[in-house]
C-alpha cells in the first residue's frame, strides 16, 4: 500500500509538471488563430466552431494535467500517510494556489482562475467522491478528463460572459467575434449541447466503473468464501480419515497382542530354528506395536536412526507415480545417528514436503528434487531441494498455484515443532526452494 501511494504521488506530480510546461507552449493555439481568421474574412460561422473547439482542446488538456494530477498525488499521500482527508482537502486548496501562483512566473500563457475553473473543481471533487470506491486511478482519471472536457466549453457560450465564464483572451476574442458576426447563437446553442452530452457522457461512465467495481469485489468475496468453504470441506475429511483410521489401529492393537503373545511362547522352543523365527516375529511385531502407538497418540516419541526415518519416509514415496525423481544424498556417519521423535509423524512431515517440491519442479524441463541431511551441534537438518519457481506459505483460505490448501504444510509446521524442531524454507541458489527440517538429536548423540 506504501509503494502504491508514492506511484501515485510520482504520477500525480508529473502530471502537474507537464500542466505548468504546458503553459510555456504558445504553438498549439496557431489552429485557433488561422481559424478565426478565416471566419471574419469568409464570414463563416463553421471556422468560429473550429477555433472554439480547438481552444476548449487546448484549455482540458492541460486542466486535465492540473486537476487529475492533484487528485491523483492526494490519493498517494492519502495512501502512503493513511490520512484520507488529504485525498478531498488538498486538491481543494492547491488547484486554486496553482492558478494564482502562474501570473509570477511571467509565462506566455496564464489560465484566467474564473467561475468554470470554480465549477470544474467543485464538479471533479463531487465526482470523485461518488466515484471513491473505484480503486483503478485509469478509470477516474477516464471520468475527469470527460468532465473537464464538458466544463471547458461554457467559457464560450456567450450568454454566461456575464456571469464570470470565459473572461480569458482567447475566450473572449471568440465570443467578440461571433457577436460581431451575429453567429453568437450559433456558440450558444452547440456549445451548451456539447456541455451537456459530454456531462451526461462523464456520469455515466462514473455510474459504470462503480457498478464494475462493486461486481469485481462481489466476485472476489464469492471466490474466497469458495476457498474457504473447499478448505473447510478438506478438514473435515481429513479429520474423518484420521478417526477412521483410529479406529483401525485400535482394531489392530488386539490380534497384535495375540501374535505378540504366540511369538514370544514360540521363542522358547527347544527348537533353535522354531526359536529363531519367533523372535524376528516378536521383534518385528514389537515394531508394529511401537508404530500404531505413535499412530494413536502423537505426543509419543522414540529413539531411531536417521537411516531408518530416511527409509520408512522413502517406502511411502517410492510407490508414488513421482518417487523415482526423488534422490537421496544422506552421508553414512550421519546415517547413524539417533533423533528421538515420532517416527510415523515426521515421516509424514518429509513425504508432504517432498510431494510439494515435486509439484513445484513439475514445471521445470528438468523436475529435480533431493533428500539430504546436515548435521550441526546438538541438532541435525534434513535438506529438500527442487528446481521449481519457489513458493510461500499460502494464507488462510488461499490455495497455492497447484491448488494446494497449505494445510500440509501448517500439518508439517505442527508436527516439526511438536518434535522441538522448526521449518525453514529459503531459495535455492540456481532457482527453487531449499526446505530444511531442522530437529535435535538424541540426548546421549547430541552429548558425544
Amino acid at each position: 500500500m506504501l509503494r502504491q501511494g508514492w506511484k501515485k504521488c510520482a504520477a500525480g506530480a508529473a502530471m502537474i509538471a507537464l500542466w505548468t510546461g504546458s503553459l510555456t507552449i504558445q504553438a498549439t493555439f496557431t489552429p485557433v488563430y488561422s481559424n478565426l481568421a478565416s471566419a471574419v474574412a469568409l464570414d463563416e460561422g463553421a471556422y468560429l466552431l473550429l477555433a472554439a473547439m480547438w481552444l476548449v482542446v487546448n484549455n482540458a488538456v492541460r486542466a486535465i494535467f492540473l486537476y487529475s494530477g492533484w487528485f491523483l498525488f492526494s490519493d498517494g499521500i492519502a495512501e502512503a500517510t493513511g490520512s484520507k482527508r488529504v485525498a478531498w482537502l488538498l486538491p481543494l486548496a492547491a488547484i486554486p494556489i496553482s492558478y494564482l501562483c502562474i501570473p509570477f512566473l511571467h509565462f506566455p500563457s496564464v489560465p484566467h482562475f474564473g467561475v468554470p475553473a470554480i465549477i470544474t473543481l467543485t464538479s471533479v471533487w463531487i465526482l470523485q467522491y461518488i466515484s471513491r470506491d473505484v480503486s483503478r486511478a485509469g478509470y477516474k482519471f477516464s471520468v475527469q478528463a470527460v468532465l473537464v472536457f464538458s466544463i471547458q466549453w461554457l467559457d464560450l457560450i456567450p450568454v454566461l460572459t456575464p456571469y464570470g465564464f470565459g473572461w480569458g483572451e482567447l475566450s473572449a476574442a471568440i465570443k467578440e467575434t461571433a457577436q460581431l458576426m451575429e453567429k453568437d447563437h450559433l456558440l450558444n446553442g452547440v456549445c451548451s449541447l456539447i456541455f451537456v452530452l459530454n456531462t451526461a457522457a462523464a456520469l455515466l461512465l462514473a455510474r459504470l466503473f462503480v457498478s464494475y467495481e462493486k461486481q469485481i469485489k462481489q466476485l472476489r468475496l464469492l471466490r474466497q468464501r469458495e476457498r474457504e468453504l473447499t478448505a473447510m470441506r478438506t478438514q473435515q475429511t481429513r479429520m474423518r480419515l484420521y478417526q477412521e483410521m483410529h479406529y483401525l489401529v485400535h482394531d489392530l492393537k488386539r490380534p497384535l497382542t495375540t501374535v505378540l503373545g504366540l511369538a514370544d511362547l514360540l521363542s522358547l522352543s527347544r527348537d533353535e530354528n522354531t526359536a529363531s523365527h519367533a523372535r524376528a516375529i516378536v521383534s518385528a511385531a514389537d515394531k508394529m506395536d511401537k508404530m500404531i502407538g505413535e499412530i494413536k497418540n502423537p505426543d509419543s516419541m522414540r529413539e531411531t536412526t536417521v537411516a531408518e526415518l530416511v527409509n520408512y519416509t522413502m517406502a511411502q514415496v517410492r510407490v508414488l507415480p513421482w518417487g523415482a525423481l526423488v534422490s537421496v544424498e544422506i552421508p553414512p556417519p550421519l546415517s547413524q545417528m539417533k533423533l528421538t521423535l515420532n517416527v510415523i509423524r515426521i515421516s509424514r512431515v518429509l513425504v508432504n514436503i517432498l510431494d510439494n517440491a515435486r509439484r513445484a519442479a513439475s514445471s521445470a524441463n528438468e523436475p529435480f528434487v533431493s533428500l539430504g541431511a546436515k548435521a550441526s551441534g546438538s541438532t541435525l537438518s534434513f535438506i529438500i531441494e527442487d528446481n521449481g519457481p519457489g513458493f510461500v506459505w499460502p494464507e488462510k483460505g488461499a490455495v497455492s498455484s497447484w491448488g494446494s490448501t497449505g494445510l500440509g504444510l501448517a500439518f508439517a509446521k505442527k508436527a516439526v515443532e511438536g518434535a522441538n524442531g522448526s521449518i525453514k524454507h529459503e531459495k535455492r541458489e540456481g532457482g527453487g526452494v531449499r526446505c530444511s527440517v531442522t530437529l535435535p538429536l538424541a540426548e546421549k548423540e547430541a552429548q558425544q
